[in-house]
């Protein structure tokens, strides 16, 4: 199949939606997979840098949410043979069925929310664009506010303290189908408040660390991330003391400092691993591993592959 590229067509003239204003997804861990345990459904978040993904297939069906800035190309083959193209921004859902093959590419960071739904679902549905994918077994790119909307309050609340817990998930899982079954836009307004009221409450929270105090950690950290970085560096650049900094930092992010740190090189050597020919020495040095054993020790244990590996399976070409 040919890889998707900048002079490829896009089907249809489907207008971007304009992110809420004040979200910022470079704030968000984005490296964070919820599945419920009760029903076959899940979200994942997922970043990445310029890139193109070879054709591929997922076990369910996935809806694609792209998010903020994002704009990626897709292409598959439709069931005559033919070369299908999308190219999908915030605004947009692609709908693509579980086992169907194709390809991906983006050329700046990429923020998507993507939803795994239970392939047994599609062929329950009498309209919406599931029981397109269905009838026709191809993928399908869709305008649709409600679901671009819902994408940026999953990842917020992801974000939050406590993050997708089963009953958030079974609710989720619900709203969607819902919407898949019965399309509905003039939600997108209730969508909006909501999204709002999770915000300003995250935002009101003493315990968490600002927008912009985030920003400023975040920015340090991946601007110097060979720096063997410590707590109390960390919580002298926004003010805090280190008792107060690492609690408010694990409220907001999820995660412990130290973790957060090794996610963040462990992204940047991904990239790495993906776009450049670097040694396993240089890269593991230039993200901040103590050589390159720890590095592959640490990258085997948070990816579950070696970055050789990885590398072989994932590298731009």
């Amino acid at each position: 199949m040919t890889r998707p590229g900048a002079k490829d067509r896009t089907d249809g003239e489907l207008m971007p939606l304009t992110p809420w204003p004040g979200i910022d997804l470079d704030s968000i861990n984005f490296s964070k997979y919820f599945r419920s345990t009760s029903l076959d459904f899940g979200i994942k978040l997922f970043t990445r840098g310029p890139r193109s993904v070879p054709e591929h297939s997922h076990e369910n069906i996935q809806i694609s949410i792209p998010l903020g800035p994002t704009v990626a190309h897709a292409a598959w083959r439709s069931s005559s043979g033919a070369l299908k193209h999308a190219i999908a921004h915030h605004g947009h859902a692609l709908v693509i069925p579980a086992q169907k093959r194709h390809a991906i590419a983006w050329t700046h960071r990429a923020y998507f929310a993507n939803l795994h739904l239970s392939a047994a679902l599609a062929c329950k549905q009498r309209a919406g664009p599931l029981r397109v994918v269905d009838r026709a077994g191809e993928a399908h790119l869709i305008a649709d506010p409600f679901l671009a909307r819902l994408g940026e309050i999953i990842a917020t609340m992801a974000a939050q303290k406590y993050g997708l817990d089963e009953s958030t998930l079974v609710a989720l899982s619900a709203v969607v189908q819902s919407h898949l079954i019965s399309p509905c836009t003039e939600a997108r307004q209730h969508l909006e408040s909501c999204g709002r009221l999770v915000q300003d409450s995250a935002r009101r929270r003493t315990n968490e660390l600002s927008p912009a105090q985030l920003r400023a950690v975040t920015a340090a950290v991946r601007d110097d991330l060979a720096r063997n970085w410590t707590v109390d560096e960390l919580a002298a650049r926004v003010g805090r003391s280190i008792g107060h900094f690492s609690r408010a930092f694990r409220s907001t992010t999820g995660s412990p400092p130290r973790q957060w740190i090794i996610q963040q090189r462990i992204e940047r050597a991904l990239d790495r691993l993906a776009r450049t020919a670097d040694g396993l020495a240089i890269i593991a040095q230039d993200c901040g591993f103590n050589d390159q054993a720890h590095f592959t020790r640490t990258f085997t244990r948070v990816i579950g592959t070696s970055p050789g590996v990885w590398r072989r399976q994932h590298a731009v070409r």
